[in-house]
C-alpha cells in the first residue's frame, strides 16, 4: 500500500502546473459532491469561471494568470483544447477514470438530463464522465489562493448543470449565437480587450 502512494505521488509531481490543477477540480469535486464531474463542457466552465472571474468584482475579467489555459470563443462559449489534452493526460496515467455515456433513460434520470438535447462540446448524445481514481491532494503542492478559488467557484457553480453553466457563462461575456458565430476562434482575452466585442 505505501509504495502505490509514493508510486502516484511521484506521477502526480510530474504532472504540469495546469494538469495538477485539473486534477484537484475534478478530485474536489468528488470530495464535495460525491459523485463523479460528468460533462466536458461543464470541466471547460467551471475553468473558465477559475481563470476569468474575479470574485470581488463578480465580473469577468482577462486572464489572472491561475490555470495555464487560454481560452476562445467556440460554440458552446468559451473553449481551450488544452483541458482536452490534459484530460487525456490524466486518463493515460490512470489518476482520472473516463466514462463515455450514451442515450440512456436511467444515465438521464440520475443526471437530470435530457441527452437528445445535450452535446457534450459537439459530441451529441453522449456524455464523458470523470472519477479520481487516486486520492492524492497533497503531492498536488498547489497555491493555497488557487485551491481556494477552485473551492469557491465550485462551491457556487459546481451544482450547476453543464447547460445552466454554459448559459451563465455566456451572458456573463454578452455572447449570444450570432455574437459566438462572429467573434469564433477570437481569444476571451482580445474580446475583453475590445470591450466585450470583435
Amino acid at each position: 500500500m505505501f509504495w502505490r502512494r509514493t508510486k502516484s505521488s511521484v506521477m502526480i509531481s510530474k504532472l504540469s502546473p495546469r494538469t495538477k490543477l485539473l486534477y484537484y477540480l475534478i478530485l474536489r469535486f468528488y470530495e464535495r459532491f460525491r459523485k463523479p464531474l460528468y460533462s466536458r463542457k461543464k470541466i471547460q466552465k467551471l475553468l473558465f469561471l477559475v481563470e476569468h472571474f474575479d470574485l470581488e468584482r463578480r465580473a469577468i475579467v482577462k486572464s489572472l494568470g491561475i490555470t495555464g489555459y487560454t481560452f476562445y470563443i467556440w460554440g458552446y462559449g468559451p473553449f481551450s483544447k488544452e483541458i482536452y489534452d490534459d484530460l487525456e493526460d490524466l486518463v493515460e496515467k490512470k489518476l482520472i477514470e473516463e466514462n463515455v455515456v450514451t442515450l440512456n433513460q436511467d444515465i438521464e434520470s440520475e443526471l437530470g438530463i435530457d441527452l437528445n438535447m445535450y452535446s457534450d462540446d459537439g459530441a451529441g448524445k453522449r456524455m464523458y464522465i470523470y472519477t479520481p481514481e487516486k486520492n492524492d491532494t497533497k503531492s498536488l503542492d498547489l497555491d493555497p489562493k488557487v485551491s481556494l478559488k477552485i473551492d469557491t467557484i465550485l462551491s457556487e457553480f459546481g451544482m450547476k448543470k453543464p447547460h445552466e453553466l454554459e448559459e451563465i457563462v455566456n451572458e456573463m461575456l454578452k455572447l449570444d449565437n450570432k455574437k459566438k458565430i462572429r467573434c469564433w476562434g477570437i481569444s476571451i482575452d482580445e474580446y475583453i480587450e475590445k470591450g466585450f466585442s470583435c
